[in-house]
């Protein structure tokens, strides 16, 4: 998970298409990652849980990008291992977290919530 995220901040699309799912990739698939990476600004990643099971993981995850002050994505993806490799197989988007104004700024500045991106 932490290395899609990173391939998403760094626009390495390539990384993102060869660790998605053979059955998952569709046409256009490239273009679309384009467009998203062009226009996200990735803040910050947390993984909130995370479970494996042989070759079949999920995490469950929110990650912050900047929105006006900032939105979140928060999901819980599927991951399976094949041949050694694990793939991202699908997600199920889950609501957006309560954030409280005195924790610790997502981003990693070090400062609470309400002086950073609150």
């Amino acid at each position: 998970m932490r290395s899609r995220y990173s391939a998403f901040c760094l626009g390495e699309v390539d990384y993102l298409l060869d660790t998605l799912h053979p059955s998952k990739r569709q046409p256009g698939e490239r273009e679309a990652l384009l467009e998203s990476i062009k226009e996200t600004r990735w803040l910050g990643l947390k993984v909130l849980d995370h479970k494996q099971e042989g070759d079949r993981a999920e995490v469950e995850f929110v990650a912050f990008y900047e929105d006006a002050p900032f939105s979140q994505l928060h999901e819980r993806s599927r991951f399976t291992c094949e041949a050694g490799r694990w793939y991202y197989h699908d997600g199920l988007f889950l609501p957006a977290l309560k954030l409280g104004r005195n924790e610790p700024c997502f981003c990693g500045s070090g400062k609470k919530l309400k002086h950073c991106h609150a």
